[in-house]
């Protein structure tokens, strides 16, 4: 295994997961870490910038991992992908559809490597109910509801999350986006976007603490997102539902465990009352206790890098998908 010599970009609580899970994987030689905040770089022992540019340019890197505001994500990005670096980079991609296609520019004109974070995909129950989507066990997907709430915080208003002009968008945006990309990669491609993006509570603060949206594919597959910094408790719930059957993904393992136990359970329809009671079909459910999903990125970008093998989840495709659904669900027919 040859290591790629690696910088990271942003040593907050993301930079220190990467890191964390590059260490695991064994292939990666951290070779310095850049962070404007000094109190980010203490549990780091290696060279250390404040400087972005200078960091990449001075370290003989092969990657970066950019773990940085989303005002940076899009210039830091096109920086390495121009210089010549494989680059792994945070969700969003970019603060909105124009710096993502910035970002394919760059990338198209590279011949580098580029993978964007979206561990949702690789939770456990994800990759379960994935299979049981992708072989119609239950029959063809009709239908996605989808709900993430967040709890919020006392200072919630003010967190550089809620700046517009460094965030680029509120909870949709930050946390939203996962569900987004999650209908996306069960159900393909949507075209038609009923929204209402609103401040119910934090009336004040610059971006959206609530969106709502009904979204529709060309081929009739219907979603609903509910994605809410509003709910005052940590919430994950996902149902897929099939013509032969549904599926309950609920709750996801976090470094906080704050979103409860992980679990799929799935059933097939019963309307022949074969257990005996109506609308009470035999239900099957797998728990999971470990998130394996911070790994399984590394393990991935590594491969793409070390042995030629092509991003399947996170590719600059996924990325224009998911911003393009995005800027639908912001400025697409909505009720203000």
């Amino acid at each position: 295994m040859k290591p790629i010599k690696t910088v990271i970009i942003g040593l907050g609580k993301m930079g220190k997961i990467r890191y964390d899970a590059a260490v695991r994987h064994g292939g990666y030689d951290i070779i310095a870490g850049c962070d404007v905040n000094k109190e980010n770089s203490t549990d780091f022992n290696m060279p250390l910038y404040t400087d972005w540019r200078k960091c990449l340019e001075t370290t003989n890197a092969e990657a970066v991992i950019v773990c940085t505001y989303n005002s940076h994500i899009a210039e830091i990005v096109c920086h390495a992908l121009n210089s010549g670096l494989h680059v792994f980079s945070e969700k969003p991609p970019g603060r909105d559809l124009n710096e993502t296609n910035l970002i394919k520019k760059a990338y198209e004109s590279s011949n580098r490597i580029l993978k964007f974070a979206f561990n949702h995909r690789y939770h456990n129950s994800i990759i379960e109910a994935k299979t049981l989507i992708d072989h119609k066990l239950l029959g063809d997907l009709v239908c996605l509801r989808g709900v993430y709430g967040k709890a919020g915080t006392p200072e919630f208003n003010s967190e550089w999350r809620n700046i517009s002009s460094i965030s680029g968008g509120g909870i949709l945006l930050d946390q939203g986006i996962h569900m987004l990309d999650l209908f996306i990669y069960f159900s393909g491609v949507f075209s038609q976007v009923y929204s209402s993006v609103n401040q119910l509570v934090w009336k004040e603060m610059e971006t959206e603490d609530s969106a709502f949206a009904i979204l529709k594919t060309d081929c009739g597959k219907i979603a609903s997102l509910h994605s809410s910094a509003i709910q005052w408790k940590h919430k994950f719930d996902l149902d897929l539902l099939c013509t032969n059957g549904g599926i309950s993904l609920n709750g996801l393992l976090t470094a906080t465990r704050s979103y409860g136990e992980e679990r799929i359970t799935y059933y097939q329809k019963d309307l022949s009352q074969k257990t005996g009671k109506l609308g009470n079909p035999i239900e099957h459910t797998m728990c999971f206790y470990n998130d394996n999903s911070w790994d399984y990125e590394m393990a991935e970008f590594y491969d793409a890098v070390r042995n030629d093998v092509p991003i399947k989840n996170g590719t600059i495709e996924d990325a224009l998908r998911v911003m393009e659904l995005v800027e639908l669900v912001y400025f697409g027919q909505q009720d203000n």
